[in-house]
């Protein structure tokens, strides 16, 4: 171990290379005598330097190395053996090293040693230090400074203050020591809680630190917490994917938004520790969390995309996982894009695609479950005496109306509202209306009404304020009622106007108006009559067939 006394190159221990060991019975020499009179192998009388150790307080008080040992606390040893940490500049040859050992060897008898279990006691451990550093500057300053030997004293202690710094580094494991690591140094060391202390501004050792120390150690502990950080973070993302995988129920909304909360806390609660030792810390912490949080992604995605898959293959699919994963790209996304300012767009992007895939497959496959719903009730329902509308119920008892999960499922209810409407006029024009009359009533414009503000009753319900898509049915009793060509053009032009609006849904128009029983050449004649804009495709079957769409289903 070395202690910079003055910035230099010269080792002491080469220069007294050869000195005689000083015997135990030599220890009684006054110290201050002795700095006046040793000459050490070859040096003549001591210099300048040597008088500024030997001021006016020789004469008040002498020290033999006796009783300098016990003023420090240790032991005289009965030699002093050759070699010494120190290097001092030409001209400080003739300090006495002997002194100085023993300052060095009071600095290692006094300082903690290293906590064996670093994770549970660095905190407690740091205490440990600052206080006994500040203890013994304390204790032994005052006296060290009249003998002109406080400067050791302060760099013997700010060195094995690094050594030990160096050692716990090297033992952290975490990110969390590490930040405490650092957070002492930058926050403590040279604050008034310890060499800044008011009881110490005589003695002053802050301007005596070597500086070099900080750059040194600094350096190596932004690089092992990058380190600690990664697998900290790749260890927790871990753990909240093994989590999420074993979650089967979802019936509160901690655990509807715990994914996505859990994740950003993890991250956030790096990027906050790290704002607390420098401002550029924070961005160099983010990006290794980032990377972590895109491996976390895929792992996350491709479990997910194979669980969901399984529970959309249920009989009664439990819709609440789905709304969740929803809510869970949404919150992701919004924070990737939001929190990614000096990340690596490439990073980003990555993240971006990968949580809009995952969007995107989960609400195709919550459509598809309402498309089998709608179907499997809706098939029924049009071949049934029973006039019972029993879909919405349906659809009422697998989308659970939740306060927390609003927002999902309205962007599901909007978009599966329009296809239960479609796949209602499909298989009402697929049922002939004479047949319609014997098993429902014979005013079927007025049962298919009621079921249009019954479904939206429901789909409002569930999804408050969603869109009333209802009315594209509420169209078409009125025009079932309508008798005159002319009223059936602007039936038509209100319906194409404002309830179609997928070029799918245009041409719904012409299938409604032949289920109605209109004559081909009636049907041309309002269709031509509507805006070049609303009017639907030319009839698929004068069409090739790679231009049939959908409609096709209707005929």
């Amino acid at each position: 171990m070395h202690c910079n006394i003055q910035p230099s190159k010269l080792d002491m221990k080469n220069l007294f290379k050869g000195r005689n060991k000083v015997q135990r019975n030599e220890s009684r020499t006054p110290l201050m005598k002795e700095n006046n009179n040793n000459v050490e192998d070859g040096y003549n009388q001591a210099d300048d330097t040597l008088a500024r150790y030997t001021s006016n307080t020789q004469r008040e008080q002498e020290f033999t190395y006796q009783e300098l040992a016990e003023f420090l606390s240790v032991d005289l040893p009965d030699t002093f053996e050759d070699g010494c940490w120190c290097k001092v500049q030409p001209g400080q040859h003739n300090l006495n090293l002997n002194i100085i050992r023993l300052i060095q060897k009071s600095v290692l008898k006094h300082f903690p040693k290293p906590p064996s279990h670093l994770d549970e006691n660095l905190p407690q451990h740091l205490l440990h230090v600052q206080g006994t550093v500040l203890h013994e500057l304390m204790r032994l300053g005052p006296q060290l400074k009249r003998m002109g030997w406080m400067g050791y004293l302060i760099d013997c202690y700010h060195h094995q203050t690094f050594e030990h710094l160096h050692i716990l580094l090297q033992n952290a494991t975490t990110a969390k020591n590490t930040f405490v690591l650092m957070n002492w140094v930058q926050r403590v060391y040279l604050s008034k809680e310890l060499l800044g202390h008011p009881d110490l501004q005589e003695i002053d050792p802050t301007g005596k630190v070597d500086v070099m120390f900080f750059k040194e150690w600094d350096a190596k502990a932004k690089d092992k917490l990058l380190e600690n950080v990664q697998k900290s973070v790749e260890g927790s993302l871990k753990i909240i994917l093994q989590n999420e995988m074993a979650q089967d129920q979802c019936d509160c909304e901690e655990t509807y938004i715990g994914l996505s909360l859990d994740i950003i806390q993890c991250i956030d609660a790096m990027h906050n520790e790290a704002k607390k030792i420098s401002s550029e810390l924070p961005d160099s912490v983010k990006e290794v969390c980032f990377q972590e949080l895109l491996m976390f992604l895929k792992r996350y995605v491709a479990e997910q995309t194979e669980a969901l898959g399984e529970k959309a293959k249920m009989d009664k699919p439990e819709t609440i996982h789905f709304l969740r994963t929803l809510k869970t790209c949404k919150e992701l996304k919004q924070y990737v894009q939001t929190e990614g300012a000096g990340i690596k767009t490439s990073l980003l992007n990555d993240m971006v695609r990968l949580l809009e895939n995952m969007e995107a497959s989960t609400f195709n496959l919550l459509i598809d479950i309402v498309t089998d719903i709608a179907e499997s009730h809706l098939k029924k329902y049009f071949k049934s005496h029973n006039k019972r509308f029993l879909l919405c119920a349906a659809v009422q008892k697998n989308f659970p109306k939740l306060q927390y999960g609003l927002d999902e499922q309205k962007r599901v209810m909007d978009e599966a509202y329009k296809l239960i409407v479609r796949i209602y006029i499909k298989h009402l024009v697929r049922s002939s209306q004479s047949k319609l009359k014997k098993r429902w009533s014979p005013n079927v414009g007025q049962t298919v009404i009621e079921d249009a503000e019954l479904l939206h009753s429901i789909m409002s319900d569930l999804a408050p304020g969603v869109q009333q898509w209802n009315l594209t049915l509420l169209k078409i009793a009125e025009i079932l009622e309508c008798n005159s060509v002319d009223t059936l053009k602007i039936e038509c032009a209100a319906m194409q106007n404002h309830c179609l609006t997928m070029s799918e849904d245009m041409e719904l128009l012409p299938a409604v108006l032949r289920w109605k029983g209109v004559s081909n050449w009636k049907l041309n004649e309002v269709l031509y009559a509507l805006p070049p804009d609303l009017q639907p495709r030319p009839d698929p079957d004068r069409q090739p067939s790679r231009t049939r769409s959908w409609f096709c289903c209707f005929n």
